[in-house]
């Protein structure tokens, strides 16, 4: 193989964006790469590949995307393709849809949550009108 012979690449993954803390937005997210939200996006639905919500972030509306990572808040109902972590700093109003769920002690989630798939390719579905966990520390003396 020669030194300056093509090579066949592989696409790099589509582009990753960034809302800042300092930024709102009033629209809808439609990108086929990562959204990261560190400021407020409002809109009635946002799709992308991953979204990630950080500790500052809020999105209001539905969310549809492969991945979705929250740290911050979601006002608005979830379906991920691949999974939702919920981190311990996160608040989700709204239903979470997901094959697989992360959620981290003291996230929390007020809605319904599905998770999984069954064998014939239908959602499980387990309603959870509100999951809280909380870390409790009792002091002995």
């Amino acid at each position: 193989m020669s030194m300056f012979a093509r090579r066949t690449t592989v696409p790099a993954p589509s582009g990753y964006s960034v809302i800042d803390e300092a930024m709102a937005i009033r629209g809808e997210i439609d990108s086929r790469g990562t959204v990261r939200v560190d400021g407020r996006v409002e809109g009635r639905t946002h799709h992308a590949d991953t979204i990630i919500i950080g500790a500052t972030g809020t999105i209001v509306g539905d969310i549809a995307a492969r991945e979705v990572i929250v740290a911050g808040a979601i006002q608005g109902n979830v379906v991920a393709e691949g999974r939702v972590e919920v981190q311990a700093s996160a608040k989700v109003h709204g239903d979470v849809r997901a094959n697989g769920m992360f959620l981290h002690e003291g996230g929390v989630v007020h809605g319904h949550v599905t998770v999984g798939e069954d064998g014939d390719g239908t959602a499980v579905a387990t309603d959870v009108p509100r999951l809280e966990l909380r870390t409790v520390h009792a002091l002995k003396g």
